[in-house]
């Protein structure tokens, strides 16, 4: 196989776990925030925090992801 090919087939890859990184981070981070919330009844606090946490966790990746690409070409 090419380099360039090679080349193609990893910036592919990357970006295509883009969406799964949208999904699951939050997804996460949901539910260590309710898992809080019960074992120490803080209420909603827990899951918006673990949300915001999961989201934050998800764009840190994608912006690592976003340079790997631009780095290769």
């Amino acid at each position: 196989m090419s380099d360039r090919r090679f080349l193609n087939l990893r910036q592919l890859s990357l970006l295509a776990a883009i969406p799964a990184l949208m999904v699951i981070a939050p997804l996460i981070g949901m539910f260590g925030g309710q898992w809080v919330d019960r074992k120490f009844n803080t209420g909603p606090w827990g899951l918006i925090v673990g949300l915001a946490m999961g989201f934050a966790a998800a764009v840190r990746e994608i912006r690592g992801i976003l340079r790997k690409v631009k780095e290769d070409q």
